[in-house]
């Protein structure tokens, strides 16, 4: 696999000095920025080892070709987990009675009034890996499940055992708990929004495991103090860059919630699982050039067409292709071939940006020793929009 460098300690900052000469990085915490892709000359892929990627610069990753890949779905169990030990937490005021006990303090009274999570409606903010976790916790607890996501459809819901809310704001209106698993994006960020949580009923409980910036946290900090809601938190709007270091966040001395340290991955189990699976990332790409969940192909491009060639398999029949559409100044987006049984013949799937001249066609299409046949098709055609084909 070649030479492997082992380095917890490295910072932001001691990253960029240290990355020449890699091909391949991974990280877990440490924030990889423009500079150090920059100065990575050599960058080919960089591994995050959890889930989320947020902490890796992607415009200047994509910008220079550089794969980014995850490792989704391995601290899916270890999140849910800590999702339910902090409504635990929260509901029967755990770190509260603990906190009396090592004062040698004994107030039973003051502790027994927990509303108990038993037909509760719990609701569950999106579906992926973790939230699919949450899910089958929160029915084993016989709680009534609500769930949204914007991919939920009623079918699957079914499957799942929930009730699919339309919207955030439905879920927020029938449910009692709320637990968030989305990740942060333009889209998310204060997606329980200070309008959202002032329409919250008394007593709902607020469970984040996500990520900080997906509650509008001075918002929620209000309502807090208020005494309206609660919550049991693992990620914050602010969080200390290193592992060490001052909480300063809108929350701090704030009561009615309880709160861990950004853990909800880090678990012995969730570790060793997502560690096996940054190997198993890395020997593949190295072995075959491909990259398994990457998260930085674009979903979409601005290709209007596709180009579908069925071929002789020859040395140079696609280098003229292309080489046809490039003089012809023609955009190609994407190129896919794939060889049929036998290696006689293949198929080219080409997206290109502008509909071909008669001219292009027709100089494709008339090389009868190297090409069978020629499609065009229009990407996502409406119903007036015929396919056109060339023999």
């Amino acid at each position: 696999m070649g030479e492997v460098e082992y380095d917890p300690d490295l910072t932001d900052e001691s990253l960029i000095g240290r990355i020449r000469g890699a091909k391949i990085l991974v990280v877990r915490g440490t924030k990889v920025r423009v500079q150090a892709i920059e100065a990575g000359e050599d960058l080919e892929l960089i591994v995050r080892a959890g889930a989320g990627t947020e902490n890796i610069d992607m415009v200047a990753a994509s910008a220079k070709g550089v794969y980014v890949t995850n490792c989704p779905d391995k601290n899916a169990a270890a999140v849910a987990e800590l999702a339910f030990g902090l409504l635990l937490a929260v509901d029967r005021r755990i770190p509260e009675q603990n906190a009396a006990l090592l004062e040698r303090k004994w107030n039973k009274s003051s502790f027994q009034h927990a509303d108990g999570l038993k037909g509760r409606v719990f609701g569950v903010i999106g579906v992926g890996s973790i939230g699919r976790e949450v899910i089958k916790r929160a029915k084993s607890f016989d709680m009534k499940v609500v769930a949204w996501s914007r991919s939920l459809t009623d079918r699957r819901a079914a499957k799942l055992g929930v009730s699919r809310a339309s919207s955030v704001d439905e879920l927020i209106e029938r449910c009692d708990i709320i637990s968030l698993h989305v990740a942060l994006t333009a889209e998310t960020r204060h997606l329980l929004s200070a309008e959202r949580i002032a329409r919250m009923k008394q007593g709902m409980i607020i469970i984040n495991t996500a990520r900080g910036a997906v509650i509008d946290n001075v918002a929620l900090a209000e309502a807090l103090k208020k005494g309206r809601i609660r919550a049991g938190l693992d990620v914050y709007e602010r969080e200390p860059e290193e592992g060490q270091g001052n909480f300063v966040d809108v929350l701090a001395g704030v009561p009615n919630w309880v709160g861990t340290q950004h853990v909800g991955a880090s678990t012995m189990q969730a570790q060793r699982a997502t560690a096996d699976e940054t190997v198993r990332i890395i020997e593949h790409y190295l072995r075959t050039g491909d990259v398994e969940n990457c998260v930085n192909f674009a979903r979409e491009t601005s290709a209007s067409y596709e180009l579908i060639v069925r071929h002789y398999d020859r040395i140079g029949v696609l280098t003229r292709i292309l080489t046809t559409l490039r003089e012809s100044r023609i955009g190609v987006h994407e190129v896919h071939n794939v060889i049929f049984e036998g290696a006689n013949a293949a198929v080219a799937h080409i997206q290109i940006d502008t509909y071909p001249t008669n001219q292009v066609i027709e100089s494709i299409s008339s090389r009868k020793t190297e090409i069978i046949s020629l499609r065009i098709v229009k990407l996502q055609p409406t119903s007036s929009e015929a396919q056109i084909n060339y023999a």
